[in-house]
């Protein structure tokens, strides 16, 4: 009987626990673009490699944008 307890308790506690709601997604920020291939978020949800800015000579940070994957 005890064993049945334990186990109706193990199963119910995730439904007691729940999730996340869908409204508040969870987002790992993404740092701005500072070398050639590192990842970036080129619109919200979509993936996307830093690239260099076409004719860009300063050689700075600048001269990175993010540009999308597909």
């Amino acid at each position: 009987m005890r064993r049945l307890l334990c186990c109706t308790l193990l199963l119910l506690v995730p439904l007691v626990a729940g999730c996340p709601s869908r409204s508040e997604p969870q987002r790992h920020a993404l740092a701005a673009c500072a070398k050639f291939g590192d990842s970036c978020e080129f619109s919200p949800g979509k993936l996307g490699s830093c690239v260099v800015k076409d004719g860009c000579t300063s050689g700075g940070s600048e001269c990175f944008v993010c540009q999308s994957q597909h």
